[in-house]
């Protein structure tokens, strides 16, 4: 299973997009697991999140700021096919 966990808090104007992003990405890939966490309220945040927005893919940094719709996807998808090859190998 995909996860992608996206760092967020309520005063950051970017912060507001991510959701939009995030939102029109996930619709065509319902599979994903997806989670807003608001830093400020975070019990336990990964060391190499400092910043707002921060996207986590399976726990790994994917983008510090807002990606494109088309850069999220592809690096979703071509985690799919990765873990997909890994299955059927």
């Amino acid at each position: 299973m995909i996860k992608l966990d996206v760092y967020i808090t309520n005063d950051c104007w970017s912060c507001e997009e991510s959701e939009r992003i995030v939102l029109d990405v996930s619709a065509k890939l319902p599979e994903v697991n997806v989670e807003f966490i608001d830093m400020e309220k975070a019990d336990n945040k990964p060391e190499n999140v400092f910043a707002v927005p921060t996207y986590l893919l399976n726990g790994k940094v994917i983008s510090l700021g807002n990606p494109t719709r088309e850069e999220l996807y592809q690096k979703i998808t071509a985690l799919q096919k990765s873990e997909s090859e890994k299955f059927f190998c």
